[in-house]
């Protein structure tokens, strides 16, 4: 039951704090745009969007059975989750539907891929450095106790 609860309390939060964040940003290019209203359709569209991604964060990143599986596999199961969705609302919310359609999906596929290369050069190139280092401080850490005793 605890974990339930602690997983519900993850999905509050995390949805509190995505769905806060896009709508300011929301706001701030409907300034930039010169509109004075945002529809409430746009918003439950963004909520849902918010809803999901914070749903697809928690079955990849909270979750003892994907953890497992290490960082990569868990990066991946949460780009194949939420970026098929995202690529949905997105063209519902009509957010890729300027002059520039093609252009815009260009630089978002850029982006999706771009933050999922630098995410696996940082755990192959530094974590997995740092992990020999740990290993070999622990090792070091053993065979001093061991003579120590």
């Amino acid at each position: 039951m605890r974990k339930v609860k602690d997983m519900l309390i993850f999905i509050r939060n995390g949805l509190a704090f995505a769905f806060a964040w896009l709508v300011i940003c929301t706001v701030v290019v409907a300034i930039i745009n010169g509109n004075d209203t945002i529809p409430v359709e746009f918003l439950v569209k963004l909520f849902v969007l918010c809803f999901w991604g914070v749903i697809s964060f928690v079955v990849s990143f909270k979750n003892k059975r994907v953890e497992k599986k290490g960082f990569i596999f868990q990066l991946s199961l949460s780009y194949i989750l939420f970026i098929p969705v995202e690529i949905v609302m997105f063209y519902f919310m009509g957010i890729f539907e300027t002059q520039g359609n093609i252009y815009s999906w260009v630089i978002f596929g850029v982006i999706v891929i771009l933050a999922y290369v630098i995410a696996v050069l940082v755990d192959t190139l530094i974590m997995k450095k740092d992990a020999v280092i740990y290993t070999e401080k622990m090792n070091e850490y053993v065979q001093k106790s061991k003579l120590g005793s």
